[in-house]
């Protein structure tokens, strides 16, 4: 030590630090100055080693993964890498492997929400593919955006007479197999809730004054003598009804009213509905939940917001005289969903059979097959969708319901495959 510091310290009357003590005092400080370094270091090598178990777990034991508390909505679960020669070779296992790891990943949810939740609060747009923000905080889903945007009030009418004829032969078809059936239209957000479309879509500016694309439809409908109820049209209709806006701020698809009024409809179409005529109360719902909320949960925010309103629909009156409960075929896509959990209300509620359209992770598009019981108003049971258990379900149903969303209309798999199944029963 410095001579002048121990003079100093000695007329000061303080003792002389201990070479031991300055050295353990110099250590403490140090550490404690590097506790930053050694949390990142530590937190840095646990993701390393969660990876690396994940990685080992997924294919075999993928429960035994560790995740998140929040998974994200709408997005594919990792494929497992492919281990063979030609696949390194090509690059796919490298590539396989590099966003496993990265998906796999504990903190991958909550850095995707944060980003999405910074590009949301920030900017005022959607980080999530497909999602788009319109006015007054609307959510769309952008294909249903692209097809109403493009209407022009053009029509094919080779194509509509096949369909009509199509959906003429079905009905006749089911009649003579001792069935109901009616044909659904449902409708299209962009389409019945133009006004709040984005500003950036490319029919913003005239939204509110396109062609009736559905008008040639429902001529042919008519000519053609099939039972049907229009959504669309009915939507149109209640919209001024209504207190609470038919398709929820954060949803897709229409809420439990909307299901519920075509729904009613349906049972009204068909000669002596085996469910009985639907009658329904409603309310508002305490939060938005499901399909309500379905776009929101979508966008993978931090903080989604919620808090709009939308309702929840109860039964009116008793339920019906049944000998035994009826069995419904219903084949579709997923605005199915709201109209089926309204017929669980009905005066009998039957035993339902959903056999839908969902897009897959590779944007394909694939059938589900879902049963109900009386009265369940959830998701149900999922079995095998094959030929012969849609035969089967077919040979047994009382009542057939047929749905078509009003943007792909004329277009989609349904009607083929209920025809041949028709066909197919002796």
């Amino acid at each position: 030590m410095d001579r002048r510091v121990e003079k100093d310290q000695a007329e000061l009357g303080a003792p002389a630090p201990a070479p031991a003590s300055f050295a353990r005092a110099f250590l403490n400080a140090l550490t404690f100055a590097r506790l930053p370094i050694f949390g990142c270091a530590g937190f840095i090598a646990f993701l390393f080693l969660a990876n690396l178990w994940n990685f080992a777990v997924e294919r075999d034991w993928p429960k035994l993964r560790i995740r998140s508390a929040s998974p994200l909505a709408g997005v594919a679960k990792p494929k497992p890498a492919p281990w063979t020669l030609d696949a390194f070779l090509s690059g796919e296992t490298q590539k396989a492997v590099s966003t496993n790891l990265g998906r796999m990943s504990p903190v991958f949810p909550i850095s995707v929400r944060a980003k999405n939740q910074l590009v949301f609060s920030l900017f005022g747009g959607s980080a999530a593919p497909g999602v788009m923000i319109g006015r007054n905080g609307q959510l769309y889903e952008d294909i249903y955006i692209d097809e109403f945007c493009a209407r022009d009030g053009g029509f094919d009418p080779a194509r509509v007479a096949a369909w009509s004829a199509a959906l003429r032969e079905i009905q006749e078809m089911a009649q003579a197999r001792g069935k109901s059936f009616v044909y659904l239209i449902s409708p299209s957000k962009a389409a019945r809730y133009a006004e709040d479309l984005p500003t950036s879509a490319s029919c913003a500016s005239r939204a509110t004054s396109m062609p009736d694309k559905l008008a040639p439809y429902r001529a042919a409908l008519d000519e053609s003598h099939v039972r049907y109820v229009d959504g669309p049209a009915l939507i149109d209709a209640e919209k001024s009804k209504q207190e609470i806006a038919l398709f929820p701020r954060g949803g897709s698809h229409w809420n439990s009213v909307g299901g519920a009024l075509a729904m009613r409809e349906v049972t009204r179409a068909a000669p002596a509905s085996p469910v009985g005529a639907l009658d329904f109360t409603s309310a508002p719902a305490p939060e938005a939940l499901g399909t309500d909320r379905d776009l929101l949960d979508l966008l993978n925010l931090l903080w989604p917001d919620a808090s709009y309103p939308t309702a929840a629909i109860g039964r009116a009156g008793e339920k019906g005289d049944c000998a035994r409960a009826p069995r419904l075929l219903a084949l579709g896509g997923s605005f199915l969903h709201q109209v089926l959990a309204a017929a669980t209300l009905a005066p009998c509620p039957p035993q339902i059979d959903y056999w839908f359209y969902m897009r897959t992770a590779d944007n394909n598009i694939e059938l589900g097959h879902y049963r109900r019981p009386p009265g369940d108003a959830s998701n149900g049971e999922r079995l095998a969708a094959t030929a012969e258990e849609l035969d089967e379900n077919l040979a047994g149903a009382d009542f057939v319901l047929l749905e078509e969303n009003e943007a792909g209309v004329a277009t989609t798999k349904q009607i083929g495959h209920l025809a041949e199944a028709l066909r197919r029963l002796r």
